[in-house]
């Protein structure tokens, strides 16, 4: 296995500073949030009560997935109900090598979104379903092809296709160094979805700043990196939804 980048220590102490710089009560909030969300995932998409979910249910899961949200309808009637369920279900249980070839199985099973966008949603019904067991790896959080997302700024040199992995179970190896050194400066959460959390208000904060930045314009018509986190995690709140563009 490639030897992977070690993240700086002082740029993710500086970013975790600044998210609890949002607030006890952000933070809290926050992750109560996503823990429902993975909560519902695992309740729904359990073995017992998948086969029984109607186009409502998957439609109300899919709600909570930022890769697919908007065109969760069209994935929905394009695939069928039957066959979405059967693509999840295989996704979940069915027997499979690697991350990559569960992946990859569930991607050209379904209709309605582009190659990325299935990728992510099969990472999201991974990681929610079995949170201890997979981490989120979807493509704002790093891919290899264009070297973004929010990894790439918790190391100073200029990110590589090698960097921070091409396969999951090289990038695993980040996301749980980032967990790690989380724990070492004072986080106690249990299972990876704080990192979740870490992550998208690392991005967040990068597209707040890259807007206003080139948009001066465009201040207070963007969603603050707090909301546009949550959306990045399918958790937005009621009233931040109708600030969506």
């Amino acid at each position: 296995m490639k030897k992977l980048a070690v993240l700086d220590d002082f740029l993710v102490r500086d970013y975790l500073i600044k998210i609890l710089g949002e607030g006890e009560e952000f933070v809290q909030e926050f992750y109560k949030d996503l823990l429902a969300k993975s909560l519902l995932f695992q309740k729904s998409l359990s073995k017992e009560n998948l086969a029984s979910l109607s186009k409502e249910d998957l439609d109300s899961i899919l709600e909570k997935v930022f890769s697919v949200r908007r065109k969760r309808q069209r994935l929905i009637e394009e695939t069928g109900v039957e066959n979405l369920k059967r693509a999840i279900s295989d996704l979940l249980y069915g027997k499979a090598n690697s991350w990559e070839e569960r992946v990859e199985n569930f991607v050209k099973s379904i209709k309605g979104v582009d190659r990325k966008a299935a990728r992510d949603l099969a990472s999201e019904l991974l990681h929610f379903t079995f949170p201890e067991e997979y981490v989120l790896w979807t493509s704002w959080i790093w891919d290899p092809e264009s070297e973004s997302g929010a990894v790439v700024f918790l190391k100073e040199e200029p990110p590589k296709r090698h960097m921070y992995g091409e396969t999951y179970e090289e990038f695993e190896q980040i996301y749980k160094q980032i967990q790690e050194k989380l724990l070492d400066f004072g986080i106690k959460v249990k299972g990876y979805l704080f990192v979740d959390i870490f992550l998208a208000m690392i991005y967040a904060t990068y597209v707040d700043y890259m807007t206003l930045s080139t948009m001066h314009s465009a201040k207070g018509f963007f969603p603050p990196a707090g909301v546009m986190a949550r959306r990045l995690l399918g958790v937005q709140r009621p009233q931040d939804i109708e600030l969506e563009v």
